[in-house]
């Protein structure tokens, strides 16, 4: 899938494309304040594959990244501790999927529903470990509606160099919009976000680290209510070419959850 870009500063509330406003909701659907152990061990069994940046033969390079299915821990992209978090690697400059540039380690839901008219969503508490040298930024959920198959994202969580962004996509050839639900979040620092359908057309956006919480309610784009949907979470990395072996995105999960 192609990574669409950031075209816009994080300003804050930018208007939807849809006509729908944006109300800051600092209290509604909070996510829970970031946590640095796992309550429980991260579960995969809601999981149906998990992208690698290695093709089937295990080379880190070209365009056919392997999936498998049904998710399960691979060594070492993709290791559980003895708390039950999850850590996620990919390197920079490693095998992509065909219409992607960047490599990831990234888990797909099982999971799939009508967008805009079932209640679901996903939960997470991570901290960032480590960020590609070439473009320090990696996207540690997504949304997925339409495309082939239901694959293009249109909810896209970004961390990139301590903050925490939104893109929601239009659905059509209009930009996007973007909303910053968290700065000044360091590497090794605990978050949490949330993705939340509310099946009634809108979508919740909200993240917490600390004291600091954000919340936003937007209109789902109103070309992709009613088409197929799932989720993915884990480490989208945005780096394009290796600075080492080193060089790359690796993101601890301490909780993930979606329902």
């Amino acid at each position: 899938m192609m990574r669409m870009k950031w075209t816009a500063a994080a300003t804050g509330v930018l208007a939807l494309a849809a006509g729908v406003g944006t109300t800051a909701l600092a209290s509604a659907n909070p996510v829970r304040p970031a946590t640095t152990r796992a309550a429980a061990p991260i579960s995969l069994s809601s999981w149906d594959g998990l992208l690698l940046p290695v093709d089937s033969a295990g080379q880190p390079s070209g365009k056919d990244a392997e999936v498998l299915s049904p998710a399960r821990l691979i060594s070492p992209w993709l290791t559980q501790d003895s708390g039950g978090a999850l850590t996620f690697w990919a390197p920079s400059g490693a095998a992509t999927t065909p219409g992607s540039l960047h490599s990831r380690t990234e888990l797909e839901s099982a999971d799939k529903y009508a967008v805009g008219t079932e209640k679901h969503v996903l939960d997470a508490t991570l901290q960032v470990l480590r960020l590609p040298q070439s473009n320090p930024e990696i996207c540690v959920a997504q949304l997925h509606a339409g495309g082939s198959g239901g694959s293009s994202p249109f909810v896209m969580v970004d961390y990139k160099s301590g903050e925490l962004y939104v893109m929601v996509a239009s659905g059509t050839s209009a930009p996007a919009d973007f909303y910053t639900l968290l700065t000044g979040v360091p590497l090794d620092t605990s978050f949490s976000y949330r993705v939340a359908d509310n099946g009634n057309g809108t979508l919740t956006l909200s993240a917490a680290s600390g004291s600091q919480k954000q919340s936003y309610t937007v209109a789902v784009p109103r070309v992709l209510v009613g088409a197929s949907g799932h989720f993915s979470a884990g480490d989208y990395q945005q780096g394009t070419v290796s600075e080492g072996a080193d060089d790359g995105g690796r993101v601890q999960f301490t909780a993930l959850t979606q329902s």
